[in-house]
């Protein structure tokens, strides 16, 4: 079972293994550094745990420091990454940093693991009375600009302009701590690609209905963004690769239950092309699935696999 927790002694051998993982990667983010990480160590561990409670109950603070709660996010007993909670934002903060840095071991990272602890972690915020959070990240951070996008699109929030530090833009998102209510209409771009009798589309799973389903790729038009655009962007971020936009085919209304929850999108669809290389595979990994074994595939257009929006599937008998 995923879960955040407070750093105890229950789970600090998986955290100093976790810790030999990040010291083999020094260009990775820290939220804390690699000498304050090995007063783990178990004859320090009390003291640690520690200066843990003493900063997130305020209690002499550095010059400049805010109130924090560090958690671990766990999956069964095992040490997956960190996440920390800021109680409020100084200017600094509010620039780059934010209320939530997190932190995900290598060995997990493009697993789902960054995007269901952040969402956990929201939830912690409105635990302390946060309204909303801001989270943030360098301008080519693109996992993590990925990941602040789709709590944004489920909790509700906004992107505001980003900020300049030390000469790099910062992306940063408000997000709302209480999920948004069903009522908003999502503007998407998704793609057409075809092989044979077979279409490019993305493995998913209904939890409520237990089923599994396909859905055509693409995702979800940022503000003042083309959509065409768009489709360039998702393919960049979801599966490493560049793609060509052909002619737009149509538009599709989408309304739905997934997971239990209505939806309601309104989708423009278009043609478009994968690279010569591309179109030799039958499967295109993701690079970050949502479980094993996902991928990006060339499925047969049949009644036996359930693609999604199925309203789109009349372009392709249409031309």
């Amino acid at each position: 079972m995923l879960k955040l927790v407070k750093p105890s002694a229950k789970y600090l051998q998986s955290a100093l293994t976790a810790c030999s993982e990040f010291m083999s990667n020094p260009s990775i983010f820290q939220i804390q550094s690699i000498d304050e990480m090995i007063q783990i160590l178990p004859d320090n561990a009390d003291r640690y745990f520690y200066k843990l409670y003493m900063e997130e109950n305020g209690i002499n603070l550095k010059l400049n420091y805010v109130s924090q709660t560090i958690f671990w996010l766990v999956d069964d007993e095992e040490y997956i990454g960190t996440f920390a909670l800021r109680h409020n934002l100084t200017d600094y903060l509010k620039e780059i940093g934010g209320h939530i840095a997190y932190q995900i071991k290598p060995s997990k990272q493009k697993q789902g693991y960054a995007t269901k602890g952040l969402l956990l972690c929201i939830g912690e915020a409105l635990k302390i009375g946060l309204e909303q959070v801001l989270i943030t990240c360098k301008e080519n951070n693109i996992a993590s600009y990925k990941t602040m996008q789709k709590a944004m699109l489920k909790m509700g929030g906004r992107e505001i302009e980003p900020s300049i530090t030390d000469g790099q833009k910062n992306h940063r998102i408000w997000i709302k701590t209480q999920e948004r209510h069903n009522g908003t209409i999502r503007p998407l771009a998704l793609a057409i690609i075809t092989k044979d009798n077979k279409i490019l589309a993305n493995k998913g799973y209904d939890t409520k209905k237990n089923e599994w389903f396909y859905r055509l790729p693409g995702g979800g038009i940022d503000f003042c963004e083309k959509a065409e655009d768009t489709l360039k962007r998702e393919f960049m971020e979801e599966n490493g690769i560049e793609i060509s936009v052909g002619e737009k085919l149509g538009i599709v209304e989408n309304i739905f239950e997934f997971n239990g929850k209505k939806g309601h999108e309104i989708a423009l669809v278009f043609r478009a092309f994968l690279s010569d290389k591309d179109m030799l595979k039958d499967k295109i990994p993701l690079l970050e699935p949502e479980f094993e074994g996902c991928f990006t595939e060339f499925i047969e257009i049949n009644s036996e696999n359930k693609i999604y929006p199925q309203e789109a599937l009349d372009f392709i008998k249409n031309n």
